[in-house]
Parts: structure tokens; sequence; C-alpha cells
């Protein structure tokens, strides 16, 4: 017989029947259900599982032998329940916490009582994945739960009979009898398909692999038997495990992305972590560890917090920028996503769209759009809108700029021009349609080179907004200190960060009213902007006092974080001074020093 167990007035009543329905069970062979029993009690038994399916954590109750003394505790509960819920989770937990358990663990339940799902694990390498496969499921779950292991039963296919079970140095298999499957993933995937799977670690994944061949493989939805899709269902669901790394790279980036759409969309999305204090709590972690590695002068306070405490490192040790510098500098509330007059006449400003173009086809073209005020000594410079242009096609690439110039009004358009960056001029200085036949004009090029003067068509001043950067030798060195001497001065102001903004967003009724479309397009901005934070702690100034003309060279510590939205602020910061400022600060002089202005006339 098996007990029953205490449940909430919610699930009290389907799991009720479905104990009723396992107890009056009389047969002497084991692991046998009659199909005739199945079918008198098939709505009891499916409101059985759909409840096992949103409450996993009672159906491993049921589960543990009463001679275990094996129990999840709460935390753990809202974890496995989070995680079996949601469409994309991210879990970030320190040592000891389980975390891998519980994401195995609700793989399996899903994959055991949803029919034919195939869920999936990846890790750092195949074989990290399939020993942690091997880890904790055959040598933690099986053992915990016996019960499972009875739904890995062997299969005819095409005539053979296959292993239930399968497991080499780089793979693992576990199939279900209803057709279903959990494996491990890695390499060479495209072209296979899966409907969830986990993020093993994933501060130690590859941003490519996950975007372009791990992902993928949850495009399409899972079907039933009869080829319907069932809504309520979280089809393509991922979950994201890891102790927490560094700000800036990519597993830090998916956490925030996850973190938004939980606050746009809380059913379908969820963000979780903790400290050592939860394991230690219950005895997973011994207290006597933690006091010797906060005390111990060998081990670094950085290595302490991401382990121990969930807390993402900032800035790395050397980079240009620290955490608080940039934090100070991320005063901008409002995005803008289209030209705003000011406020009192006295106070005008002027829009810039700055970008730094893709060459390549994985590469993505950033935009920045820049508000400038004219104040008495200098100008100051606000980054309100960001985004990024997902194509190498120039053609379109101009349109959309040409579009956003229009929105703004904008009084310049600065780009990159080095190498293929040039072929951006020929679509943006001639006139073009976009994809729905609207006309847009062509725009006139500041600067163009001498070899290209006689092509370029011409325009009024009005149009003529076009300023080319080639950011190489000396150029790219005037460019990097007047940024930077705009930075330390205090003249540059950036976007509020985006958890800040989802505070914000959240007292005002219009935005809690609208659609999760319209909220993501208001939270865009922010996250791009979180993007770019992570890009300028990632730089750092190389040794350059054997330097005859004391260039700034910039570094990338991270190689796989890009300094796209950096470039294109840099490069609007630089043509704005050249082609406006220095001129709008002269013209003033000379007007101050107007003779008539030290002439009394009575």
């Amino acid at each position: 017989m098996i007990a029953k167990t205490n449940t909430s007035k919610r699930t009290e009543q389907p799991i009720e029947d479905y104990m009723d329905f396992l107890n009056s069970i009389t047969q002497q062979t084991p692991n046998v259900v009659k199909k005739e029993r199945i079918l008198e009690n098939l709505e009891g038994f499916g409101g059985a599982i759909n409840t096992f399916l949103v409450y996993p954590d009672i159906l491993s109750d049921i589960m543990t032998p009463k001679s275990a003394k094996f129990s999840m505790f709460f935390t753990q509960r809202m974890v496995l329940r989070a995680m079996s819920r949601s469409r994309q989770g991210f879990f970030t937990f320190t040592r000891g916490f389980s975390k891998s358990f519980l994401a195995f663990y609700s793989r399996y339940i899903a994959t055991m009582l949803t029919p034919r799902h195939k869920s999936f694990v990846t890790a750092g390498t195949k074989g990290q994945a399939a020993s942690i496969a091997q880890e904790k499921i055959v040598d933690d779950l099986w053992v915990r739960f016996p019960l499972l292991q009875n739904e890995m039963q062997k299969m005819r296919v095409a005539g053979q009979l296959r292993n239930a079970f399968v497991r080499g140095t780089d793979y693992a298999e576990f199939r279900f009898a209803h057709g279903g499957s959990f494996d491990v993933v890695g390499g060479t995937i495209r072209g296979f398909r899966r409907n969830s799977g986990i993020f093993e670690e994933v501060i130690q994944l590859e941003e490519l692999f996950i975007n372009e061949q791990a992902i993928p493989l949850l495009n399409k939805p899972r079907e039933d038997i009869f080829g319907n899709v069932n809504p309520y269902e979280p089809h393509a669901a991922k979950i994201f495990v890891t102790t927490a790394g560094f700000q800036g790279t990519y597993a830090y980036r998916k956490q925030i992305e996850t973190l938004c759409y939980a606050v746009i969309d809380p059913k379908r999305y969820a963000v979780m972590g903790g400290t050592y204090k939860i394991p230690v709590q219950h005895g997973l972690l011994q207290e006597e560890t933690i006091r010797e590695l906060i005390s111990s002068t060998s081990y670094d306070r950085d290595s302490f917090e991401r382990e121990f405490m969930s807390i993402w490192s900032g800035a790395p040790l050397g980079a240009l920028f620290t955490a608080n510098t940039i934090t100070d500098l991320r005063k901008v509330v409002r995005a803008e996503l289209k030209r705003r007059e000011p406020m009192h006449a006295d106070n005008p400003h002027f829009y810039v769209v700055s970008a730094d173009m893709a060459k390549d086809g994985s590469a993505k073209t950033a935009v920045v759009v820049t508000k400038v005020q004219p104040k008495e000594f200098f100008f100051t410079y606000s980054v309100v809108n960001l985004f990024t242009i997902e194509t190498t096609d120039y053609e379109k690439v101009s349109n959309i700029l040409k579009k956003t110039v229009f929105d703004y009004e904008a009084r310049l358009l600065v780009y990159d021009a080095n190498g293929i960056g040039a072929a951006i001029r020929d679509w943006i200085n001639k006139e073009s349609r976009d994809g729905e036949g609207v006309s847009l004009d062509g725009l006139g090029i500041i600067n163009p080179p001498k070899t290209a003067e006689k092509d370029v068509f011409k325009y009024s001043d009005n149009r003529t907004i076009c300023y080319e950067v080639k950011a190489v030798g000396d150029k790219g060195n005037q460019i990097h200190q007047l940024f930077f001497s705009r930075v330390s001065n205090g003249a540059v102001r950036f976007l509020i960060k985006s958890s800040a903004a989802i505070a914000k967003f959240a007292e005002l009724k219009g935005f809690q009213r609208s659609s999760n479309v319209l909220k993501e397009k208001r939270m865009r901005p922010y996250m791009f902007m979180d993007r770019m934070e992570n890009e300028l702690k990632n730089l750092e100034v190389t040794d350059t006092s054997d330097n005859v003309n004391k260039a700034m060279r910039i570094r990338r510590r991270n190689p796989k974080i890009q300094k796209d939205f950096f470039s294109a602020t840099e490069y609007a910061i630089y043509a704005i001074n050249t082609h406006i400022e220095i001129e709008h600060y002269s013209h003033n002089r000379r007007r101050k020093g107007n003779p008539e202005d030290y002439v009394m006339i009575d």
C-alpha cells in the first residue's frame, strides 16, 4: 500500500482519487495495471497527471519510501514548481542547493508524464553532460525514487528491441515507454527536435552554440497523437541553471532578459536565486566550511560572493570602468522612441543617430540615439535609445537608419565607414523604398572621401547630415580620448538600469494595462543599455608607456563581449564635437567679442 500525503486544498481531490485508485489494485504481479482499470478511471488518472506536472514535489512525497528520510525543503519545492511551469526560467544558486538535481527531476517527470515529450541537457562538453546525467538520474533519482526506473521500459522499434537506457563516454539517453526521451546534446545537432531542455552551468556554455544550435532544437511545439498543440503546456521550456559568474557574459544577459520577461509575463517566466544560508539551514552545507572560507585570507572575496552568495561579479580587475563609474552615469529615466519637443524654448536640444556597422553574417548593426543639449561651456549627451539591426543587407539597414533619422528629425547621422562599412554610403545617399513601398529620401554626405566626391548626390544643407567616421590610427586615438574625457567630466548620461525601469513602470497603470508586446518594446532600450554597460566594463587600456605618440589603445578583456554600442556612442560624440560643438562655441565667442558690446550709447 502507498501512504497518503497531506496536500493543499487545491490539489487534495485529484491526489486523493489517485491514491484510492492505486491502493485498490489487488494484482500480485508488480508494475501491472490492467488497461480496463485505466480506461474506467481515465478522467481521474488524467487529473492526477496534470496535478503532478505542476506539483512534481508532491509526486516525490508519494514515491519516497517510508524508511527514507528524504524530503524537499520549502525553497526547493518553489524552485521545482517554477521549473515545471515556466517557459523559461533562470536559477542562480550556490553549491549545495541541489539545483541540478531539481532541474533533472523536473525534466524527468515532465518527460515521463507527457506522451512523446523529448527533453535534453547540455553542459560544457557532451562528456560532462553525460557524466552529470549518469550521476543525477542513475545514481541519485533512481536511488531515491526506485519507482521511476520502472518507466524505463525496453521497446521494439522496427522489429528490434531497444535498451531503455544507453550511456557512453559522451552520450546518454533515457527512453520512455510512450516514445519520449531525455538525452544529452552537444556538437553538431542541427535538424533535431526537442520539447524542453536544461542548460547546465550556463556560465560555461558558448553563446553561439546556445543561440544557433541548442535553442533552435525547441522551435517546434509538441503535438499530441492527433497533431494538436496543447495551449496550456509550457512549450519550448528552457531551464538555465548555474552558479553566479561575471556581469557582461552571455549568462548574465540571459538572466536579465528572463527577469524582464518575468515582470511582463510572470506566469510563464521565472528568475530565482539564493545564498549559502539556505543549504546551511537544511544541513546540505556545513556552517564550519563557510566560516573557514569567510575568514580565509587566501580565498578571494569575489570568488566567495559568486560561489556562495550568488552575486554576479562586476567589472574584472583592471577594467577601464568600475561598476560605480557607469552606475553613477545611468541617470536618464525616460527612453525616447521618437523626437520629443523641449519643455522650455530656452533649453533646446537636438538628436543624433549613430551606428556601428555589422561587418559579417553573424554581427548586428548597433544603433544609438543621443539627445544633445548645448550648455554654457559644453554640450551634454544623453543616450535615450539603443537597438540592433539584425541583417547585413545594407539596403535594409539604410532604410531603418533613414526612418530613425526622420522619427527624431536628427541633425546628424554618424556611421562607421571603415572597410565594408563604406558600402552603406551608396544606399543612404540615394532615394529608396522600404519593404512596404514607402519612398525614403536620400541624405547628403558631409565628409565623403575625395575618391567619392564626384559620385555622391548633392542635397540641401538640411538634408546633408551624414558624417562618416574611420576610427583608425591617430583618428581612433582622438575618438577614444574625447569619449573618455566627456565621460570623466559627467557630460555623458545613460539610461537607467532595466531593473530600475521595471520598478518605475510597475507603478504606472498605463504600463500595467499594455500588451506584452508593448511592454517588451518599452523595456528594450534599457536592456540594450545593460549590454552597453557590460561592454564598457569589459574594456581596458593597454600599456602605452613605450608609445611615442601616447595613443590610447583599447582592448576587450573578454573577446566574446562585443563593443558595438560603445563604438556607436563614441562615434556620435566625436562627430558632434568636430562638426557642431566647436563651431557653436567659436560662434558664441565671436559674438561676445563684438566691439559694440563694449560701447555705451546714451
